[in-house]
């Protein structure tokens, strides 16, 4: 299979090939581009089988290349980034794999043979318009955690709180499960501070429509529906009440 790799860093793009090289033999890359114009005009010689596809670069980032096909995209794709927040972006370009950098050798192998068992399934053509049916049919409202073995994608109000755990985050879920996240809880608040999440404590990102009672007193207490009591600190408590007393 023949393939391309598309990234604007030069480490990232020798390193990608040297994997590739080392452990993917039925792999064959036949070009490198440093931006998405330059990856244009290599794409208009070669037709690739794969496309390994930075996300963020300057200028135009991974997704705008994808968009000058339109859904006439004639290769299949493999995103490869630092950053988890466009997983489920990218996942709707019908992309193969997500893999975040340090490329993972176990993880690139499974992508690559992803691609070479598609024969037989479905068109790239195919698939995406199918996604986009079933995209249509519904508000995309999920968030894509990163654990250890890969991605969980679970609705915003499936999270009941996040619980800080040094540098990872323990998710806990409607269902009564818990998820220990590869993230802090910092990550997760950025990501989740205008999707109805308030962080009431250093150690606690909670989904204020699974909060049960305010407990007033000289140091303010949320209970959650999922039976925990949370401090609040004091300098967030008027802010708190505010949220909680103009929820819909």
């Amino acid at each position: 299979m023949k393939a391309i790799i598309v990234d604007d860093e030069a480490k990232s793009r020798r390193m990608l090939k040297a994997l590739c090289e080392e452990y993917c033999d039925s792999v064959e890359i036949i070009g490198m581009a440093q931006s998405v114009q330059e990856a244009l005009e290599l794409l208009k010689e070669k037709t690739p089988d794969i496309l390994f596809l930075d996300i963020q670069m300057p200028i135009e980032s991974g997704f705008s290349l994808l968009e000058y096909y339109d859904d006439d995209i004639p290769f299949e794709v493999i995103f490869t980034t630092a950053y988890d927040q466009y997983a489920l972006p990218a996942f709707k370009f019908s992309a193969i794999d997500y893999l975040l950098k340090p490329i993972d050798i176990d993880a690139l192998i499974s992508a690559v043979e992803k691609v070479y068992n598609i024969q037989g399934k479905p068109s790239r053509a195919k698939r995406l318009a199918l996604l986009k049916i079933a995209l249509s049919s519904r508000q995309i409202n999920k968030i894509a955690l990163n654990t250890t073995n890969g991605f969980i994608f679970v609705n915003f109000d499936d999270i009941v709180r996040c619980e800080a755990q040094d540098n990872y985050t323990t998710v806990h879920l409607l269902n009564g499960t818990s998820v220990l996240i590869t993230k802090t809880l910092k990550h997760y608040e950025d990501i989740l501070r205008d999707k109805n999440f308030f962080r009431a404590h250093k150690s606690h990102l909670i989904n204020l429509k699974y909060v049960r009672k305010f407990i007033k007193g000289k140091q303010g207490l949320i209970e959650t529906t999922d039976g925990l009591t949370i401090e609040v600190s004091n300098r967030k408590r008027e802010a708190l009440l505010h949220l909680l007393a103009n929820m819909n």
